[in-house]
């Protein structure tokens, strides 16, 4: 993706015709029902525009009237590719090449437009308006490369922090815009902009699931504003991260930079008065009505609270490995197969095929789900072609026929892992998903680490690489079932149990399915053939894979 500005020359006889009422016209004629032939009459007449030289009240004009028809083919542009299987490859790699491009594009002639305004007396609002609009754009490129897991362009930092060095220079970042790339045209300005821009990047979207990272960026154009940009000698901010406006560097930890007190071009992202926000916003999510949608929106919250607001320290330095090992995905499949320890399974009415965890809609009784059979009979392939292009494919969904893969460990520490997918084929692996751990040839129950995989990245040099934190040793596979005035209600369901440990005080939890088990109801649980009625009192994690809950014994 190319992010330089084009050279431009005086329009011929042949010129893209910029006149309002011509251009006007044919917008009205475009095809929008037609995707493809659409975006190729907007593409080519944005590249017209963005190669000639225009007055700037012309280009301006021009600009505003495309934004709505790029707007709506890009969003039908990103229903071919988003929620697909990764990485993006075939007509999907085109479409998602595509939506980047167009908005690339109308980035280029707001920062046209913007060069064009720096050398004239004309107002400061159609310059911020151009600076906001640029800004946008280049924010959609940046959102769409989390949402399918790719490194974003080379360049884009750089773009993104001349925009807003710009605007602070001319001293417009907080000058009112109204942003009419919304649903809802609303008040924004530029500098609520690149800190939603900022927060974003800070939230480790590589680590949450991609309806999780679009949450994370609708919910930053409210909170933004609660955040502060200081100034490196500022000496009143306490702010925890700082960004360089003439690098293309995006923003990371105060102390892990060197940088003068006084450096011009350092600015301190202060974060402080978002926490009281976010506690109201999770106080009103505990109280949803909606008890399933309450809880995904908790544990969102939760994770990008953690993410904003404390620096992670690992607890030992991490040592590169090189070993094989064997990863068990799902709860269901780590408790037929990795834990050994369920020998029979629940009599059930109704048995669906299916690699989801689904349950009754009418949420009064549990459906068993049955998972595809993965021992023995479907044999993992070598990989036969070393530079595959899609070495590293990922799947979440049922293009995979085992849930046993063997990975790669990159490097290891106390708390995890940094796995490797060295191979051609699709993998099932998800953000938020429940896997267990053995090395190669050691299939001992008593062998296997139990994990979550909390962030996943797609690069061509190192193919799919998933960071891994450990759960507690010693799991066992255990039966759960809903009990209510003294009867079970619904079919038994399969959970995993991890023992406390009394040394360092943590409490035994039970691993389930989100559905439909919440935090105060009543189970029972069958532990190796010793069955127990307990109380779910504290769901520490729901990441939509499964859910951990703390418990009482009654």
């Amino acid at each position: 993706m190319d992010l330089e500005l084009p050279q431009r020359q005086r329009p011929g006889s042949y010129s893209f015709n910029t006149n309002p009422a011509a251009l006007t016209a044919w917008l009205n004629d475009l095809p929008l029902i037609n995707t493809g032939r659409s975006l190729e009459l907007l593409d080519g007449a944005l590249q017209q525009i963005n190669t000639v030289i225009l007055p700037a009240n012309n280009r301006a004009e021009a600009l505003e009237l495309f934004m709505t028809p790029v707007m709506c083919i890009t969003d039908a542009l990103k229903k071919k590719f988003l929620d697909k299987p990764l990485p993006v490859q075939d007509n999907n790699l085109v479409y998602a090449n595509q939506t980047l491009e167009l908005c690339n594009k109308m980035a280029t002639g707001y920062r046209i437009l913007a060069d064009d305004l720096l050398g004239t007396k004309t107002e400061t609002t159609q310059l911020a308006t151009a600076l906001h609009r640029a800004l946008r754009c280049l924010s959609e490129i940046l959102l769409t490369s989390y949402r399918i897991y790719i490194q974003y362009p080379e360049g884009l930092w750089e773009a993104i922090n001349m925009l807003y060095a710009m605007a602070d220079k001319h001293r417009i970042a907080g000058q009112a815009v109204i942003d009419t790339t919304l649903q809802t045209p609303a008040s924004s300005n530029i500098e609520n902009v690149y800190k939603q821009i900022l927060l974003l990047s800070l939230a480790c979207p590589y680590r949450l699931r991609q309806k999780d990272i679009h949450f994370a960026y609708n919910t930053l154009l409210e909170w933004a504003d609660l955040s502060q940009l200081h100034h490196a000698d500022d000496k009143n901010t306490h702010g925890l991260f700082s960004v360089n406006l003439q690098s293309d560097d995006p923003p990371c930890y105060r102390n892990l930079v060197e940088h003068g007190p006084s450096d011009p071009h350092i600015r301190i992202l202060d974060t402080n008065n978002m926490a009281a926000r976010m506690r109201d916003e999770l106080a009103a999510s505990e109280d949803s009505t909606n008890q399933q949608t309450g809880t995904d929106r908790i544990e969102t919250l939760q994770r990008l609270m953690l993410a904003w607001g404390v620096m992670p320290k690992r607890r030992f330095a991490r040592h590169p490995k090189d070993a094989p090992v064997e990863m068990v995905i799902g709860l269901n499949a780590i408790n037929q197969l990795a834990l050994g320890s369920v020998t029979e399974k629940p009599e059930v009415d109704d048995s669906f095929r299916d690699k989801h965890y689904l349950q009754d809609p009418t949420f009064e009784t549990a459906t068993r789900i049955t998972t595809d059979t993965l021992a023995g009979k479907h044999p993992r392939q070598s990989v036969t072609e070393a530079g595959n292009p899609f070495k590293g494919a990922y799947a979440a969904d049922n293009m995979a026929t085992s849930r046993i893969e063997s990975w790669k460990i990159a490097d290891i520490s106390a708390g995890g892992y940094c796995l490797l997918w060295d191979s051609d084929k699709v993998s099932c692996a998800q953000v938020g998903e429940l896997i267990a751990l053995v090395e190669e040839g050691h299939r001992d129950p008593d062998m296997w680490q139990l994990g979550t995989i909390r962030r996943m990245k797609f690069t061509e040099a190192r193919g799919l690489e998933l960071g891994v934190q450990l759960l507690s040793p010693g799991a066992r596979a255990v039966w759960a079932q809903l009990y209510r005035k003294g009867v079970s209600k619904g079919d038994r369901i399969q959970g995993i149990l991890l023992p406390g440990i009394e040394a360092i005080g943590q409490q035994a939890s039970l691993l389930l399915p989100s559905l439909p088990f919440r935090s105060g109801c009543t189970a029972r649980i069958e532990d190796n053939g010793k069955t127990e009625t307990i109380k779910l009192t504290r769901q520490l994690e729901n990441t939509g894979s499964f859910s951990q809950y703390h418990f009482t014994t009654i």
